[in-house]
């Protein structure tokens, strides 16, 4: 039976991360709390190069992604992660970051295809860091005024991983870089997918990029 095509994607939620261990791996992943948008754009430039009065060269540089994530409430757990604030004997404390903590960041989106079918896609971010998320607190009516959070995101991503587990070169000795991982309801082992730190890595009869698809 042919595959049915997502047609939409939609919704966010389930965002966690999960730090670095110190040992070369990751800490469990810890829950943020939830999420109303994330907004994810490529960090890219080009550059044209001319000869004989001509474009000989369109060079295009992605150096990663940059993305907003809008949630209901800050989470402190994670802004003192980040070392943007700290525990005091009297409070909470807003400190200067000393710091860029890099570390991995999940959420899940979701799916559906021409049958209405919905399935869900998980997805994580590498390399990521962030900044200190705005805070906009207003009162204009006599109800409730609900305020959400932006938290700026960097995404700078990991090399992809041979499946013998030591960094991928392909056949010109260059490292592919990953800025995010997702997994379907058809890949494998994605039940657990989401559980721990995946880290990108090819399988033994993986497609590279010189040997595409027939």
């Amino acid at each position: 039976m042919e595959k049915k095509k997502n047609l939409i994607r939609f919704n966010v939620r389930n965002v966690k991360y999960a730090l670095p261990d110190g040992k070369g791996g990751f800490l469990p992943f810890v829950d943020m709390g939830t999420s109303t948008k994330l907004a994810l754009e490529v960090d890219s430039s080009t550059k044209d190069i001319y000869g004989d009065g001509r474009r000989i060269i369109h060079y295009v540089n992605e150096k990663g992604k940059t993305g907003t994530l809008t949630q209901n409430n800050i989470c402190d757990e994670y802004e003192i992660a980040m070392g943007r604030k700290i525990k005091t004997a009297k409070g909470l404390a807003d400190i200067k970051p000393m710091k860029s903590v890099s570390h991995v960041l999940y959420f899940e989106i979701e799916q559906m295809d021409g049958d209405n079918a919905i399935s869900v896609a998980k997805t994580m971010l590498y390399g990521v860091t962030s900044s200190r998320p705005s805070e906009d607190y207003d009162q204009t009516t006599d109800d409730l005024n609900e305020s959400s959070f932006e938290l700026p995101l960097v995404i700078d991503g990991t090399p992809l991983l041979s499946a013998d587990g030591k960094v991928y070169k392909d056949e010109k000795g260059n490292e592919a870089r990953v800025w995010q991982l997702t997994s379907t309801p058809d890949d494998p082992d994605y039940d657990k997918f989401g559980d721990e730190v995946v880290l990108p890595t090819l399988g033994t009869d993986a497609e590279t990029p010189e040997t595409p698809a027939e």
